[in-house]
Parts: C-alpha cells; structure tokens; sequence
C-alpha cells in the first residue's frame, strides 16, 4: 500500500490530529507559551486531578506493550507496525528533546516572580527537555497504528480522541505547553503513517498471517 493510499484511509484520525497540531501552533504563536498555558493551568477540579494522572499513561511509552494483547487478534504486519512505531517514537523524540532543549513549564515559570503554575498533588515534576511532548508522540503513533489495523471508520474517531486525551493531560499536570503537544500530535501521526508504510514492505508470508490460526 503507497503512502497515498494509507493517508486516505487513515483520513479519520490524521485530519483531526492535523487540525488539533496546527491550532495548537497557531493559539500558542498568537498567544504565547505563558498566557496559553496559565489558561489552561485555570481549570482544574479533584475529580480530574484523581483520572488525569491515571489516564496519562495511555502515552508513556508503555503503551506499545500495553495494546500488544490487541495486535495480536490481527495479521503479524500490525505488530511489525507497532514494534516499527515504538522504535521511531524512541529515536525521533528522545533526538528532538535533546535538540531544542526547551524548558518544561515548571521551569520555565521560575522567570516570572509571583507567578506559580498550580500542580497536581502527588505527581513527580519534571523541569527539562519539553519540546516535544513525549507522551503525546507516543499517543499519537501507538494508537493511529491500532486505528488503522482496526478497521472501522468509528474507531479511528475515537482513537484520536484517546491520544488527544493524553495531549490535554500532558498540559494539564503542568508538563507541557500547549505548542509541545501540538508537535507531538503530529509528530507521532508521521511515525505512525511511516510505520505502517515500513511494515507494508515486507513481503514475507508469514507477515500476512494471523498470530492465531481460526480452527
């Protein structure tokens, strides 16, 4: 399958990460990193502080094995495409944050006096290495690689807002801003459409079987 084609099918889960990466861009160069994320930093409640530590998860880099139980209901390319995803997330990532080096909030706040981002209560702070959102890549490559394996038109829409979830998440705990899970957004729909073209590839038989043959 060209890349055309898995774009086009895949068209349920990229448009709206595409939408959602680029607005992020634009309301944080409009805005800037400070106003955006003291905004969102406003709304919080105890229930949320209770499920968004929990439910951020669904982006760490766990995730890969976490739906690894699930890949194997379908052929050996699916699970090709994910180990393909969980390697490119690993390198592209971990090479970006390096590169650009950004301050996390927490960090990046210290510069204006009197001003404090709240904080979730009993979650470890982090302080470096913010652009781009780590967990929101990995949420974006491992779970547009399930919505292409799955199928259905339904579970693409909602696979999206599963790792749009993580991306709120990440601001909400106060661990990125709002252009560094906008760039993670997308960055993790690029590995995810360039796994499942890498696992196309191979021709092998055995990648076009079924882990579980039906008896």
């Amino acid at each position: 399958m060209r890349i055309n084609q898995i774009i086009r099918f895949l068209r349920y889960f990229l448009v709206p990460t595409l939408i959602l990466g680029l607005l992020s861009l634009y309301f944080t160069a409009r805005h800037g990193l400070a106003d955006t994320q003291l905004w969102f930093n406003g709304y919080y409640s105890d229930l949320l502080d209770h499920i968004i530590p929990v439910y951020t998860y669904l982006g760490d880099g766990l995730v890969f094995l976490f739906l690894l139980p699930i890949f194997l209901a379908f052929k050996k390319q699916a699970l090709l495409a994910l180990i393909f995803s969980a390697l490119m997330t690993l390198i592209f990532s971990s090479a970006l944050k390096a590169y650009f080096d950004e301050p996390r909030p927490l960090r990046y706040f210290e510069q204006f006096e009197g001003t404090e981002l709240r904080q979730v209560p009993g979650v470890k702070p982090h302080y470096n290495h913010s652009f781009p959102s780590g967990h929101t890549t990995a949420a974006f490559a491992a779970w547009g690689v399930l919505a292409f394996f799955s199928r259905r038109k339904y579970l693409q829409v909602i696979f999206f807002f599963v790792a749009a979830g993580v991306a709120y998440s990440r601001i909400y705990l106060s661990m990125h801003f709002l252009r560094d899970v906008g760039a993670g957004a997308i960055l993790g729909a690029f590995i995810a459409l360039n796994a499942i073209y890498l696992s196309g590839k191979i021709k092998r038989p055995w990648a076009h079987e079924k882990w579980f043959a039906n008896k």
